[in-house]
């Protein structure tokens, strides 16, 4: 009777000792499951439980190299844009060819700003694609864009006197190629340009607080400067 405390003891601590070893054996050691330097990585010893691309440090954004096709869609979306205003430019031109008197001096620098701005857009969009070192095609696109208003000036002072701009057929043709080209503003600016900067996932990490207040404002900043002008030409 004696030694039956004793043995229920010893069976006690038996127990605890194996529910001691069973529960060490399901704690996990961080070490081994990443055991990456901490001199290698922001996040030390957990650097694999970060994502690829995740800013560890707001003064150290990470920069990835673009795919092939974020540069072609890039591309695509720049070209677009520069149909449109190519479109746009060529008949702006025209207009101001056949302009005369007092009128010609506002409307032409009204044109002036119209143009400034819309190659501010343009250029700024041409940079963002990344082209190789060497290519000359963001050249030839900055060409074309300051081609084509001298050039629309030269058809309108060449066919002037070949028909009447206020008649039917000329309102006409200058209707539908506005209209082609609005159309393609239209759609470059809003559903590509606009969508992508503000509405994207990549803008939601780049845009936070103020920044994303300021791109607002520089929105309808632009907007409105470009409905003054538009009152003008």
């Amino acid at each position: 009777p004696e030694s039956t405390p004793t043995a229920t003891m010893h069976r006690r601590a038996s127990a605890e000792n194996e529910f001691n070893e069973g529960d060490s054996d399901l704690e996990l050691d961080m070490d081994e499951l990443d055991p990456a330097p901490a001199n290698q990585n922001h996040n030390g010893a957990y650097a694999s439980l970060t994502k690829p691309g995740t800013r560890t440090d707001p003064s150290e954004p990470t920069v990835q190299p673009s795919s092939p096709e974020e540069t072609r869609r890039q591309l695509l979306q720049c070209l677009l844009l520069e149909a449109g205003i190519l479109f746009h430019s060529v008949f702006i031109g025209m207009a101001i060819s056949v302009a005369t008197g007092p009128a010609f001096v506002v409307f032409l620098i009204a044109i002036s700003f119209h143009q400034s701005f819309e190659g501010l857009a343009l250029g700024s969009r041409i940079a963002a694609v990344p082209f190789p070192k060497n290519s000359i095609r963001p050249w030839l696109m900055v060409l074309a864009y300051g081609f084509t208003t001298p050039l629309g000036q030269a058809i309108g002072l060449i066919v002037h006197k070949m028909y009447d701009p206020a008649s039917m057929g000329g309102l006409l043709v200058v209707g539908f190629m506005n209209a082609i080209s609005s159309g393609l503003l239209l759609y470059a600016g809003l559903v590509q340009l606009l969508a992508e900067d503000f509405l994207t996932e990549k803008s939601y990490r780049v845009l936070k607080g103020k920044k994303r207040l300021q791109a607002y404002l520089a929105v309808v900043a632009g907007s409105l400067l470009m409905a003054i002008v538009g009152a003008f030409a």
